[in-house]
């Protein structure tokens, strides 16, 4: 069991979009940190870069009175599970949300593609963007996921970072339980089950009605299974001979 906390949030987005979250984990008397990362919300000015962001989830991680269940999604759940897997003894559980898309270099540049493509179209993007979230997701989301603005230079340095990340690796390398977290009709739920095979000790979560951004479509449901995840902690030597489910 753990009462500490560190939520890294998703591309473009910042820390804002945890805001759910933190009021109800706070709630509950949870310490929460959250971070916005490198080229994110208030720290725009800098550029994103693979070493910096995850010094700054090291600089959360340390912040905190005791190892914490880690969270990301998206861009942030595969920078934790990167971290998960290079500082072992670090955290006490991983919940890694709307990720479990394998990714490599062509994958990568892909969505890096499409992501870029949202700036060239004329008009305001920003403006353009935020409505269209809001028609998908609803205002309140919307609100939540741009509230610390819309980060537009980092898509080079975040198909660099994730484009080189062996996945695969880094889930077989991870010394605490592990929760995935999809929204049902989430795109990136392409290799889930590999995901879940890799790791020692995993959990599969599937929120109904919920998409790729699944705290903010169903934002009590994913606080729960962050507080599940903080109750099933346990200490890295506790896991071996442990194996996978879904639940």
């Amino acid at each position: 069991m753990t009462r500490s906390v560190v939520l890294v949030h998703a591309v473009r987005s910042s820390r804002t979009m945890w805001n759910g979250q933190i009021k109800r984990l706070r709630a509950k008397g949870f310490e929460v940190v959250v971070p916005n990362l490198p080229g994110h919300g208030d720290r725009m000015d800098l550029p994103f870069t693979r070493d910096g962001s995850l010094a700054t989830i090291d600089a959360a991680v340390r912040s905190c009175e005791e190892p914490p269940v880690l969270v990301g999604l998206s861009l942030g759940g595969y920078l934790t599970i990167h971290y998960a897997a290079t500082h072992p003894g670090s955290i006490a559980a991983l919940v890694a949300a709307d990720c479990t898309v394998v990714p490599g270099p062509a994958l990568a540049r892909a969505y890096g593609l499409w992501l870029t493509m949202k700036d060239v179209v004329p008009g305001d993007a920003d403006a353009r963007v935020a409505r269209a979230f809001a028609r998908a997701h609803g205002e309140k989301a919307s609100r939540r996921y741009y509230g610390g603005g819309r980060a537009r230079r980092v898509v080079p340095g975040v198909v660099r970072t994730v484009g080189a990340f062996d996945m695969m690796a880094d889930l077989r390398a991870i010394d605490v339980p592990v929760t995935f977290v999809n929204g049902e009709s989430d795109p990136f739920r392409r290799h889930e089950r590999r995901c879940l095979d890799a790791v020692r000790d995993g959990r599969l979560r599937i929120l109904e009605d919920a998409g790729h951004i699944a705290n903010l479509n169903r934002p009590k449901r994913f606080t729960r299974c962050i507080r599940d995840a903080a109750a099933g902690a346990r200490r890295p030597v506790e896991l071996a001979g442990i194996g996978g489910r879904i639940g």
